[in-house]
């Protein structure tokens, strides 16, 4: 793979990227200047804050705010499970280069690896290059 490619592809996505911010400023701009769609915009809004109230007070009430507290959990559980997951798959596509497992119930099933170019940050410092939480952080 040639280093040189990934740069320019790099410079080309960055490229784009400010184009399409540049163009969707100029746009709310527009929309910001028309007088039809400000006021559609106020009215959106009033109806958004009814709507937010009515229901906060339908989840505040009685066994919803239970459900609400479970489900946040849950997705909590699965967000964690969801990043563990990806990172095992990821390490046995190294160790076998196969895109498949054999599921609990004999199925096979298969898997697809996506990279992301992220800047490194603390959100990875105590990780391994598959994203597990290195051996001395676990204790």
């Amino acid at each position: 793979m040639d280093l040189a490619n990934l740069h320019k592809r790099i410079a080309t996505i960055e490229n784009l990227q400010r184009e399409n911010r540049e163009a969707r400023e100029m746009l709310k701009a527009e929309l910001e200047n028309d007088a039809t769609y400000r006021e559609t915009l106020e009215m959106a809004e009033a109806a958004s804050k009814e709507k937010k109230r009515v229901k906060e007070e339908i989840e505040n009430s009685g066994s919803n705010s239970k459900l609400i507290e479970t489900i946040q959990e849950n997705n909590e559980e699965l967000s964690t499970l969801k990043e563990i997951l990806s990172a095992e798959l990821a390490e046995v596509y190294v160790e076998s280069k196969k895109d498949e497992i054999v599921d609990e119930n004999g199925e096979v099933r298969k898997f697809k690896i996506s990279a992301q170019l992220v800047a490194k940050g603390k959100k990875y410092e105590n990780r391994d290059s598959f994203g597990k939480y290195k051996e001395s952080e676990k204790e």
